[in-house]
């Protein structure tokens, strides 16, 4: 059972959230720990300063015995304090200056100037306690006055003592706030992977749970939940586009099969095929168109033409698009007109895309819009954002079809009869989507009003581009 033992602590360490509680329970520690030590080295420089203080007081006590040069008198004193010093805690030497020795309780041993710690042992005390003593001349004499350490040795088995019992009450306590954290964590971690498995199993409506904290694994459960819509939006996507390709390619395809039947039956009796060979190219032609679209779009879509953006003026591309179909519109018997600012309206993108989107929405206007009817083309800056409308007086799309309409190869019941592979408005709103921009499909009462909106790009950033 060692090696499961062994694979279970393997195990255990290798979770993050043990990881943390252990993290968090160290953290906790070591940080009384250094509290604990800084107030006790803040405490005995207290006390070691209070002692200096308290020998400096007796030995200036001492010391104004010698005031009227008597030195008898300071003798007489050392000794009252030896005598009254009966706890052991206190020491008094004083030497002639011949170096003999007047009045002392211990050792005559020779103690240098000034302040100075001095074991038990060299004193001749028991114990192993150290004494602070201060060293100077009193007239002609050498006065030694001293205590020993018991008050901050008492302080140090104290705060040990304490230290002992609190380290082990935080420790418990940061253990149970750790594991209490450790717990939570592991358990939306543990909700995290169930419903990624439930993602990976194909349930593509499945969502991380939010425990409403706004904390950090809320915040990346959101971006995640995010990227989840998105990924299920493509793929329902990529699924419906499959059902329009098999549905609207089975028509023209059975066109094309037809015709080469028909030449093969022209063949044999002999007649002309030329007609309905050129029939059948042009059925081929535009499945090949729409491929070809189909192909464009998920090329756009991408992102690959990213790289080539760039400041584009809306206000020429917009003009250069009016100027190209105003003949096309007049021949069709309709007004085209064209409204911009006068100036340059600047933004960050693919100049041929966004001509291609702009003409594919005139075009589209024109194909579906009857004689007489008028199209307008705006263009203007409001805030931060250049709006450009495509606005006609047709027969609009109904509010329940117009996003249906951005979907590739989808088509209005009443369009089926004209001439289009219904991806025109799916290339634009790839466009759109390629530059960040909001596509928006409104009533323009009568009529269609196609908006889309750009980010600006501000004069100091072009000079950036």
């Amino acid at each position: 059972m060692p090696g499961t033992r062994s694979v279970l602590r393997d195990s255990l360490l290798r979770r993050t959230p043990v990881r943390l509680a252990l993290a968090f329970t160290l953290t906790v520690v070591v940080a009384y720990l250094v509290a604990v030590a800084v107030a006790y080295l803040w405490m005995r420089d207290d006390l070691v300063r209070r002692q200096d203080q308290r020998i400096e007081e007796l030995f200036t006590l001492l010391a104004t015995n010698t005031d009227q040069g008597d030195d008898a008198e300071l003798v007489e004193a050392v000794r009252a304090q030896i005598a009254a010093a009966k706890d052991g805690h206190a020491v008094y030497q004083l030497l002639g200056p011949d170096g003999a020795v007047l009045a002392t309780d211990i050792l005559p041993v020779a103690l240098p100037a000034g302040w100075s710690d001095q074991s038990a042992s060299v004193l001749g005390r028991t114990g192993d306690i150290p004494y602070r003593v201060l060293v100077r001349k009193v007239g002609a004499d050498r006065l030694a006055v001293g205590r020993d350490f018991s008050d901050l040795d008492a302080l140090r088995e104290t705060i040990q003592t304490a230290m002992l019992w609190s380290s082990l009450f935080a420790l418990a306590v940061a253990l149970g706030g750790g594991s209490v954290i450790a717990l939570r964590i592991r358990r939306r971690l543990v909700a995290v992977k169930q419903t990624l498995d439930r993602v990976a199993e194909g349930d593509l409506g499945a969502r991380l749970p939010l425990s409403g904290a706004d904390d950090d694994i809320d915040r990346v459960s959101q971006q995640v939940n995010a990227a989840l819509i998105r990924l299920a939006a493509l793929v329902e996507g990529m699924r419906q586009v499959g059902v329009d390709i098999a549905h609207d390619l089975r028509t023209p395809l059975g066109r094309l099969r037809n015709h080469i039947a028909e030449a093969l039956e022209a063949t044999e009796q002999g007649t002309d095929t030329r007609p309905t060979l050129e029939q059948a190219l042009a059925e081929s032609d535009a499945i090949g168109n729409t491929f070809s679209a189909l192909l464009r779009i998920a090329q756009i879509e991408a992102g690959a033409r990213r790289a080539r953006f760039a400041p584009v003026d809306l206000t020429a591309t917009l003009r250069s698009v009016a100027e190209v179909y105003a003949e096309v519109a007049e021949d069709a018997d309709m007004d085209l007109t064209l409204h911009d600012p006068g100036r340059p309206v600047w933004v960050k993108g693919d100049a041929e895309l966004l001509v291609q989107a702009f003409a594919n929405l005139v075009e589209n206007a024109i194909c579906h819009c009857p004689p007489g009817a008028a199209i307008r083309c705006d263009l203007g800056p409001e805030g931060h954002q250049a709006i450009v409308r495509i606005v006609d007086n047709g027969p609009g799309i109904p509010a329940q079809e117009r996003e249906k309409v951005l979907r590739r190869l989808y088509r209005l019941e009443r369009s089926r009869t004209t001439p289009g592979s219904g991806l025109g408005l799916s290339l634009v709103k790839a466009i759109a989507d390629l530059h960040g921009a909001r596509l928006s499909l409104g009533d323009a009462g009568p009529g269609l009003e196609i908006q889309l909106a750009f980010d600006l790009v501000t004069p100091g950033a072009l000079t950036k581009l």
